[in-house]
């Protein structure tokens, strides 16, 4: 069953009078209960396609659906607060320096309902226990935290208020492996116990190839390439995925301002090495395997 829909999503940006298709008629579902994941390295449109479903940015066209309640709409903004979260990749950032990791998450649990500190406490305590942080930490400050119990305190602030869906935009590339391994483990414990849906943002394909369940991935503003996970990661279709497979343990160079301002044919076409006339021509999407589906003229 799915949670939230987008159709025909587009965000565009103007720099120095030429159009930035950051993201470019994105048709996306997320299912309940799963983890989704989008992949494509830096420049892609990501991040920007994220924080207009959390509306960051008001589409230029194109609608967005959670439960099938249209959340473009301005009378539905309390509808995305409280049913949508994030965690940004950098927990430094993300959490103000003058505030305790208690005034941190007693802030996020009172913007939806009326609760005075000392009934707050108890809740707190028990959100950081689901995270694995010591009630001792509580009234600790962020720069008395590692970078994995920072993120771990962001990861307890998006789901103290109980969202059904978490945006999770590259969690662990600030964090070491290990911490980064024991996050990633965290976030499956909770998913299996909530039922929590995540959407998931990484450019690394081969960490996106063990967490999620469906994956969509994204070059210049479109998706090329999505499906259920293991056909997606095992048997990669569009030249762009076999490229994030093959340079999984690299992170690939932000695309270049010009091929964003590409107007037509296939976003992949200067890069690709299989590329014919007739991909001057945009591809549509094709069905290979069971809800596997490619736009590529390779298989047209």
């Amino acid at each position: 069953m799915e949670l939230l829909r987008t159709k025909n999503l587009k965000v565009y940006f103007t720099q120095k009078k030429e159009v930035i298709k950051a993201v470019d008629g994105v048709d996306l579902f997320l299912k309940k209960g799963i983890t989704t994941s989008l992949a494509g390295e830096s420049g892609c449109g990501k991040t920007t396609l994220a924080r207009a479903i959390l509306g960051f940015y008001k589409p230029d066209e194109g609608e967005i659906y959670f439960e099938n309640e249209d959340i473009i709409k301005k009378e539905n903004i309390t509808l995305v607060r409280e049913n949508i979260q994030i965690v940004f990749q950098n927990p430094f950032l993300s959490l103000d320096p003058r505030y305790t990791v208690f005034s941190t998450l007693y802030e996020a649990l009172s913007v939806f309902r009326d609760i005075n500190k000392s009934r707050a406490e108890s809740i707190i305590e028990k959100a950081l226990g689901e995270v694995e942080l010591d009630k001792d930490l509580m009234y600790r400050y962020p720069h008395q935290l590692s970078g994995g119990q920072l993120q771990r305190v962001c990861i307890a602030r998006s789901l103290i208020n109980k969202p059904p869906l978490v945006i999770l935009d590259e969690p662990t590339s600030s964090l070491d492996v290990t911490t980064a391994g024991t996050i990633i483990n965290l976030l499956a414990k909770l998913q299996e116990k909530r039922q929590i849906t995540f959407f998931y943002i990484s450019h690394n394909i081969k960490l996106i190839g063990k967490i999620s369940h469906f994956c969509f991935i994204m070059y210049r503003g479109k998706i090329v390439e999505y499906g259920p996970k293991d056909l997606v990661y095992n048997n990669p279709l569009h030249p762009y995925t076999k490229l994030l497979k093959k340079a999984a343990h690299q992170e690939l160079k932000s695309i270049p301002q010009e091929e964003m301002m590409q107007l037509e044919g296939c976003p992949f076409y200067s890069r690709c090495s299989s590329r014919m006339a007739r991909c001057e021509k945009e591809p549509v999407s094709i069905e290979l395997e069971p809800e596997h589906f490619v736009c590529c003229h390779l298989y047209s």
